[in-house]
């Protein structure tokens, strides 16, 4: 059975901006993956919606970054992706059942012909006036914009574990052992 968590993306000023439940899949001792499936209610601050498509997000300890990786409901094809800049999380483990992070606004994203652009430095500025700490981190988050922008292209660095393919929607059906068989499968 796959452990339920519940998922908080944050502003700066502390205000929740959405909130999302999905399943920790035990793919890795080094990141945490969530997988959330196709018909899960999406809350976000404009209203709710239900996602249409199969959905991975990674967390990475102390990373600056997350990702989430958009996947065809019918053949698992990648659809989209989206990798917010944060500030650096807590370590996340695979018991954990709630992972808040908090947006800096700027984000990475990637198209389903893979290619990759960036956006929000605007909401970044304003933000910066109204909020210290986000001018505080200005250097450092447009550093790891850039760097994400550029392993997006390559499908590099933290990509490298992300499939282009979901293998499979059947989580809950398998070991651990046979969930990290299919994920080491797909990134071949």
């Amino acid at each position: 059975m796959l452990l339920e968590v519940e998922i908080q993306k944050m502003l700066v000023d502390g205000s929740e901006w959405g909130a999302w439940k999905g399943y920790q899949l035990p793919l890795s001792d080094e990141y945490v993956s969530i997988w959330t499936p196709v018909g899960t209610p999406m809350h976000w601050r404009p209203g709710t919606w239900i996602l249409e498509r199969h959905s991975l997000t990674y967390f990475w300890p102390h990373a600056w970054y997350t990702i989430h990786i958009g996947y065809d409901q019918q053949d698992g094809h990648f659809v989209s992706g989206y990798c917010d800049v944060v500030l650096p999380t807590d370590p996340y483990t695979s018991t954990s059942q709630r992972l808040i992070y908090v947006d800096l606004y700027v984000d990475v994203v990637i198209r389903e012909d893979f290619s990759v652009y960036t956006k929000d430095q605007e909401v970044f500025d304003r933000a910066a006036q109204r909020y210290p700490l986000v001018e505080q981190v200005r250097q450092r988050s447009f550093e790891v914009l850039a760097w994400l922008e550029e392993q997006a292209r390559q499908w590099s660095g933290p990509f490298a574990v992300v499939p282009r393919r979901l293998p499979l929607v059947n989580w809950e059906q398998l070991s651990v052992e046979e969930m990290r068989a299919a994920w080491r499968a797909a990134l071949q």
